[in-house]
């Protein structure tokens, strides 16, 4: 397993300036955030003319591009699936929309769902899609049964146990039911069931009540061996040194948790 960090932590910067830091707090990949109103990083409109200039950088500082996190409608994230390509980034990361539990709803998610997955199909990339508190994929089960209903080799699993755990489900064991559906993984902790995240101090690996020792054994043990990447939200507002103190102190601490696992 590799450690990477979600530029969205660095929401209060320019995109350059956030990938120096990433790379200064020892992590081995980036995560683009492509987020309109919380670090709005790229734009696969605004930067398609800059893709050379972000590898070259990415490469300079010995950073790969590992995903990009992507907003807005479905058009835009659709798009942003060319400008991935173009950046060499195998992985665009979105949610699902909709709504929990609704029939109605349900149908249209997997509508949009298969419709992104042809567009990354046709882009030669991977669309991962993360079970969020409020949206109609929301669980182990519905994650499972999206990608069943979608059925395409371009779509996976972004899996997230911080969203699982405030969904009051035991996160060791999704670890290893999702494990092999999974092309990404966000990482970071929670203090409790609330169904809102928390401060980003309560995000902090190590901080909370997530067990990330057994839960990246079981991500281990069911066969996944791809990115970690940090996903801290909420720091726009932070100084730049206060946003680098949480993305320095959870590298530590996770590149301890998978040494002692041996998954390094």
């Amino acid at each position: 397993m590799k450690l990477g960090c979600n530029t969205v932590l660095f929401g209060m910067t320019d995109l350059s300036t956030a990938l120096q830091h990433v790379a200064w707090a020892g992590y081995a990949g980036a995560e683009l955030a492509a987020l309109p109103g919380m670090a709005d990083h790229v734009d696969p409109d605004r930067d398609r003319a800059r893709a050379s200039e972000i590898t070259s950088q990415a490469r300079e500082l010995g950073l790969a591009l590992v995903a990009i996190e992507a907003g807005g409608d479905l058009e835009r994230r659709k798009r942003t699936f060319d400008f991935a390509a173009a950046l060499g980034i195998r992985t665009v990361c979105v949610g699902s929309g909709g709504k929990p539990d609704d029939p109605a709803s349900w149908d249209e998610t997997i509508r949009q769902l298969r419709e992104l997955a042809k567009a990354a199909e046709n882009a030669g990339v991977i669309v991962a899609v993360k079970s969020h508190v409020g949206a109609a994929v929301y669980s182990t089960a519905t994650a499972k049964r999206a990608f069943q209903e979608v059925d395409s080799k371009a779509y996976g699993i972004n899996w997230d146990p911080s969203h699982l755990y405030r969904n009051n489900e035991d996160v060791v064991e999704s670890a290893g039911l999702l494990a092999p559906y999974m092309r990404h993984v966000h990482i970071r902790d929670c203090v409790s069931r609330d169904q809102k995240v928390g401060p980003p101090e309560d995000q902090i690996p190590g901080r909370g009540n997530l067990d990330l020792p057994r839960i990246l054994q079981a991500m281990r043990a069911g066969g996944y061996d791809g990115w970690l990447d940090l996903e801290v939200i909420g720091a726009k507002s932070y100084p730049l040194s206060r946003a680098m103190g949480v993305a320095a102190e959870t590298r530590g601490y996770l590149n301890r948790v998978i040494q002692e696992i041996g998954a390094d």
